[in-house]
């Protein structure tokens, strides 16, 4: 089906099926479309906490996502709307479950996508996910919220041991398990082109399809029809056994206005005023992100005892790389500054001439300290010889010792 909305055509289809399992028939999952005053908004839930409970849990979400979508006038910022509408939801499904906490409380797990003429809002909270398949790849476009991808990510789990592990199932964000979700929302718009295709999906399609598998039927049936590729990729998941409820989604992008571009707007906190830049981070002045289950504020740890912490960074499959939006041509990219190659020039000529410098004093410092050496070398003389004292038993008295044997006496030795 056709949709358009502020110059952007698209072509949607959704589809949701209870799988396979006798146990699994009442369908748990739920999607919705709409047209908004801001763009095309699409949504897909996984409801949780028994049947009839998870069924409420997730309509009841889509609903209020899209009315407050609805609500919202035009100029305001897409990704805020889109952030406050599942955090709007977050809370009617948290009220389904009243005031008393409960081990099995209504719950939802939520994915959803906005498109306007600056680009396409992702948000999301749980493990349902969204893609974006463009140029015959397909790029991961949400990190789930759940225990063995954190396990992934800490490097104790393979991507591989993370589809059989027993705690699969195990997610640490979801709407309606605390008052407040923290809703994951991409910090810039995703650029789009045409041609490009999203999909939705919940867990029961991605637990059983592989992002490649993905890939061959979007590519092979998109030009059929986005309907026939959500019946396609309803009944892989089916025939591999169906589990689990099943729900596809997709949006084909037809035609877009010419100066379509990602443009990112910034909150200047001091002042509150919209900064619009090229590419800018989407930051709301007036809430922090809310804590909720396995969610005590503290870093993420790399061992068992997982908290819930939105790191802001986007993750995607092994050798799958992330786009960078577009910019208009009016409006070019930040560019870092790059030295010259006459400064770089001068910086050696600056380091070579400070380096021969200190040699020199270097050089100087050592022919000095080797002057002093031998200086003090030649002024070293030995002591003057010390002549012993006779000794008194053998002392002659002077006169005695040089008077001659043969000298004439004195007047008085002749008398005697």
């Amino acid at each position: 089906m056709l949709g358009s909305a502020h110059g952007v055509v698209v072509d949607f289809a959704e589809l949701s099926d209870p799988g396979r399992d006798p146990s699994k028939q009442v369908n748990e999952d739920a999607s919705g479309y709409a047209e908004t005053p801001i763009g095309h908004l699409a949504v897909v839930c996984d409801g949780m906490g028994g049947h009839e409970a998870g069924r409420e849990a997730s309509h009841t979400a889509v609903r209020c996502i899209i009315d407050a979508a609805r609500a919202q006038g035009p100029g305001v910022l897409p990704g805020l709307v889109l952030k406050h509408a599942i955090e709007q939801a977050g809370r009617a499904v948290y009220a389904l479950g009243g005031a008393a906490q409960a081990a099995h409380r209504p719950g939802s797990t939520c994915v959803a996508v906005l498109i306007h003429p600056g680009g396409a809002e992702v948000a999301h909270a749980g493990d349902s996910r969204a893609y974006l398949v463009r140029d015959g790849r397909i790029e991961r476009l949400t990190r789930d919220h759940s225990m063995v991808q954190e396990l992934v990510e800490s490097r104790m789990l393979s991507p591989e041991q993370a589809l059989v592990h027993p705690d699969a199932n195990k997610i640490t964000r979801a709407l309606g398990i605390a008052p407040e979700v923290a809703v994951e929302v991409r910090p810039e718009p995703l650029g789009l082109a045409p041609g490009d295709v999203l999909l939705l999906a919940s867990d029961g399609l991605t637990d059983l399809v592989t992002d490649p598998e993905l890939l061959d039927v979007v590519r092979r049936r998109v030009q059929n029809g986005t309907a026939v590729v959500c019946q396609e990729l309803v009944a892989l998941a089916n025939a591999r056994g169906g589990h689990d409820n099943v729900t596809a989604l997709v949006l084909a992008l037809v035609e877009l206005p010419p100066a379509t571009t990602a443009r990112g707007t910034v909150i200047d906190r001091p002042s509150g005023t919209l900064i619009t830049e090229p590419k800018g981070t989407l930051v709301d002045p007036d809430s922090a992100p809310a804590k909720t289950l396995f969610d005590d504020g503290a870093p993420r740890p790399t061992l068992p005892g997982l908290t819930q912490v939105d790191g802001g960074d986007r993750r995607t499959e092994p050798g799958l790389s992330a786009r960078l939006p577009s910019f208009a041509h009016d409006e070019p990219p930040h560019l870092a500054v790059r030295p010259t190659s006459s400064s770089r020039l001068l910086l050696w000529l600056a380091i070579v001439l400070v380096g021969s410098a200190l040699a020199a004093v270097a050089a100087w410092a050592l022919r000095r300290s080797v002057h002093r050496g031998g200086d003090r070398q030649e002024e070293m003389v030995p002591p003057p010889e010390v002549k012993a004292p006779p000794k008194p038993g053998n002392v002659t008295a002077p006169d005695a010792a040089e008077t001659p044997a043969n000298a004439p006496r004195d007047d008085a030795d002749a008398g005697s």
